[in-house]
């Protein structure tokens, strides 16, 4: 669900749906056994995602503490997607083209996305690795984990970000992210140890 949107300017431009009507969609997807994840940009938006119950919260920059403890409460999944904004960065003179300023912008929008997430980290919010979708190719996403590490995880607890706290949002957790018998076979090889480096 698309909860709030924002711009280069600022994140808490436009709140595409009340609180009522987040609610009513949360409480229509549990009805259905569904789970529900609601992209929010500004703090506004990501306040009512969670207290109307949302399993996963996107992006969320600029939460306030009373969100974040409402999140560990409530036990919402944060996938605050920091890495996908640097890739705007990267990307902007050959794919993106922003107008003059946007990437300076950018920029100040990664670093407070990146000091919300580890506020939510150490206050003990569920961490996982998102993507936002932008991504040409895949497996980039994966550079969130150097983020995530950068704010203070271990490798190991960076790792599990992309494994089994996925999973466990899902309630898939007797079938994904472990590499055990009887889970889907999703495995990726790479030739460091990610435990020592987690960019290997």
């Amino acid at each position: 669900m698309y909860g709030s949107t924002g711009g280069f300017d600022d994140v808490t431009q436009a709140q595409t749906f009340t609180f009522e009507e987040m609610k009513a969609a949360v409480d229509a997807t549990h009805a259905l056994g569904k789970k529900i994840a609601i992209h929010s940009y500004g703090p506004g938006g990501a306040r009512d995602a969670v207290r109307a119950g949302t399993d996963s919260l996107e992006h969320a920059t600029d939460m306030d503490d009373q969100t974040i403890a409402e999140m560990v409460k409530r036990k919402t999944y944060y996938a605050p997607t920091i890495d996908h904004n640097q890739y705007y960065v990267e990307n902007d003179d050959t794919v993106y083209h922003f107008p003059p300023g946007a990437k300076e912008r950018l920029r100040d929008y990664i670093q407070r996305n990146f000091e919300t997430a580890r506020k939510a980290f150490r206050a003990g919010v569920h961490m996982i690795v998102g993507s936002d979708a932008v991504y040409n190719g895949w497996g980039l996403n994966m550079r969130e984990l150097d983020w995530f590490v950068k704010m203070g995880m271990t490798p190991a607890q960076a790792l599990k970000t992309a494994t089994t706290e996925p999973a466990a949002m899902l309630g898939m957790e007797k079938s994904l992210g472990a590499v055990a018998p009887g889970f889907y076979a999703d495995i990726v090889a790479v030739e460091g140890d990610p435990l020592v480096n987690i960019t290997a």
